[in-house]
């Protein structure tokens, strides 16, 4: 008879999360058929202590915590500055047998910057011995690694920061070359321009308005004093 039992993050590495966000640490528990699991528990370690969150089946310890899977997953919500620090899962058999393992969480220092993405999609339905080469023209003028941000072999294109209004992508291969084009159009009249006018027709059909009545209104006076 085996007693294996093993327990494990799903990722490897360090973990990042940012103040005020949710944290989910996912395990996997690995055990032969003849093992029972009678506990699982999940501690934090940090320079303020040792604290333990949760324990399965049992109790929780942190109203932010919530357990799922039968304890191998944990979730934290709200981060605070003393969530972070080293996270152990670790799992108990009806033999007795402990198992750990570890995870560090730090701190997110700034969210990932969004960008919009240009992509040059090439379909592939021959088969040929190499990659096709991606070279992009903006407004005419070809980008490089040192004047754009390119990704995937060059395929991408990353908008952030570009200024261009006509995009192309020629693709080379041993299949031959083909170019696709996409346009920006410009902003000829914005929405703000269009209300400034409409404000300003507005105001001087009143001052005409006001203008036409003064004159109505002197005329009227003249008339009255000749008499």
């Amino acid at each position: 008879m085996t007693n294996d039992l093993a327990v494990s993050f799903l990722t490897t590495g360090s973990l990042y999360v940012a103040l005020g966000q949710t944290l989910v640490l996912e395990a996997t528990v690995d055990k032969s058929p003849d093992v029972n699991v009678v506990l699982v528990t999940w501690e934090r370690n940090n320079p303020t202590g040792s604290l333990r969150l949760a324990e399965y089946p049992g109790r929780i310890f942190n109203p932010r915590v919530t357990l799922e899977r039968e304890g191998e997953w944990i979730r934290l919500s709200d981060v605070q500055e003393s969530d972070y620090g080293n996270y152990t899962v670790s799992v108990t058999d009806s033999y007795g047998t402990q198992k750990h393992d570890m995870k560090i969480v730090l701190k997110a220092e700034k969210p990932p910057e969004a960008s919009v993405v240009l992509l040059c999609d090439v379909s592939r339905e021959e088969a040929q011995w190499d990659s096709p080469v991606f070279t992009w023209l903006v407004d005419g003028v070809e980008l490089t690694n040192q004047t754009a941000n390119m990704s995937d072999g060059g395929s991408k294109l990353h908008l952030q920061g570009m200024k261009g209004h006509n995009y192309t992508c020629i693709s080379n291969s041993s299949l031959g070359t083909s170019v696709s084009h996409f346009i920006i159009p410009e902003c000829t009249e914005c929405p703000s321009c269009s209300n400034d006018v409409a404000i300003a027709m507005t105001i001087e059909a009143m001052i005409v308005l006001v203008i036409s009545v003064l004159s109505c209104y002197v005329l009227m006076k003249q008339k009255k004093l000749s008499f």
